[in-house]
């Protein structure tokens, strides 16, 4: 579970963390956590800290390893290249199942066996869902059976942090809410969090001008609560957007160490072996707000479960039309998205071209509607790009 921020963190500690939020390149990164440790007392009060900081500063060292073996003509297993329109990665303990699970899914090769952490490297697969491509990983297991951190974990959860959703495979033959409570704990220590914040933040830092503030929400104290807190963390210039309520607590953490969120789909695998466990599990998980489902390699409803990724991912399926023809596949577009997205992900030239779009749909007001580069689209719309 989260914890907050320890309170009797030096000022220059707490200036650093805030600096590493802002830093642009790996390096950087790098050296101003590397800098932040070193400030950090060794105590117990701030023993967790130091230890998720310790490990997110040895993923973004192997990040840096791999990209300089890349420019120098070496390609590392654990570079996976995103293909299709969104990306799951597919993490768990060894011996869930997750591999058996991952070739129903995608029909991809990966190694499965009886013996523990026979996946060394991830497989990448496709998986089709209503003509949607989705790129499903498996990735080596983040821990051992009696729940240990294996030495591929900071390696696949690199790869994870940068997909679209977690999908979390528990076994329900042995404990799945201590497998899912250890998996959420480790995450958590490399700084991911699967709990759906009620606020969010987001900080751009500015050549001059002061700290500016812009809520679309309520924040403790007001406006002049959080500019003095940034001052406090060495935030001179920026502008801070807040949308959602928060309190000054939850903004220091965020400023400091801003955990990332990422969507989640846990599933209970081998129900089959053990339904009633299985059943309790979900219904403890969905209790604690998380999406869940059961499955089992011998009776697996590989539509519901590609059913249940898709809505998972929270994503929206457009169409394009073309001179009265509509495309047979969708493109696949974050919840919320506008026609100026739209046209952006189609192609660079186009969302700069773009003078208005015709849409046919649920967001249409009339068939053919008229719209605007930033008229929202919505699931199934099918939409004529005007340049």
């Amino acid at each position: 579970m989260e914890e907050a921020m320890p309170t009797n963190l030096p000022a220059e500690a707490r200036h650093k963390l805030a600096e590493y939020q802002s830093a642009r390149t790996l390096e950087e990164k790098i050296e101003v956590l590397r800098q932040a440790l070193s400030l950090i007392p060794d105590h117990k009060g701030t023993e967790k800290l130091r230890r998720q900081l310790r490990k997110r500063l040895a993923e973004l060292r192997d990040e840096l390893e791999e990209r300089r073996a890349a420019k120098t003509g070496g390609v590392s297993v654990f570079s996976v290249k995103k293909e299709g329109w969104a990306q799951v990665a597919l993490l768990g303990v060894t011996n869930s199942g997750k591999s058996s699970l991952f070739r129903a899914l995608t029909g991809a090769p990966s190694p499965v066996a009886d013996y523990p952490l026979a996946t060394q490297k991830p497989y990448p697969g496709m998986m089709v869902y209503s003509g949607c491509e989705i790129q499903v990983i498996d990735l080596p297991s983040l821990m051992t059976e009696d729940l240990k951190e294996t030495n591929l974990a900071s390696k696949s959860i690199g790869i994870a942090r940068n997909s679209d959703l977690l999908a979390i495979v528990l076994d329900a033959s042995r404990d799945p809410l201590a497998e899912f409570n250890a998996i959420e704990s480790l995450l958590e220590e490399y700084g991911i969090t699967l709990k759906k914040r009620q606020f969010e933040v987001e900080v751009e830092r500015t050549d001059s001008g002061g700290v500016r503030v812009v809520v679309m929400g309520q924040v403790e104290g007001g406006r002049e609560a959080v500019k003095t807190l940034a001052q406090q963390l060495g935030i001179r210039s920026a502008i801070i957007k807040i949308v959602g309520n928060v309190t000054l607590d939850e903004l220091e953490e965020e400023l400091i160490r801003r955990p990332e969120h990422k969507k989640c789909l846990v599933i209970v695998n081998k129900s089959d072996i053990d339904d009633a466990k299985a059943s309790a599990a979900i219904r403890e998980l969905e209790a604690r707000g998380f999406a869940a489902l059961k499955t089992s390699a011998s009776s697996a409803d590989l539509e519901g479960v590609k059913e249940r990724v898709f809505k998972s991912l929270d994503m929206i399926r457009v169409y394009t039309r073309k001179d009265g023809v509509v495309s047979e596949r969708p493109i696949l577009l974050k919840r919320g998205a506008t026609v100026s997205q739209l046209a952006e992900k189609i192609h660079r030239d186009f969302s700069e071209a773009l003078k208005y779009a015709r849409v046919w749909g649920p967001s249409a007001k009339v068939r053919g509607e008229k719209v605007g580069k930033e008229h929202v689209l919505e699931d199934g719309d099918i939409v004529e790009i005007r340049v």
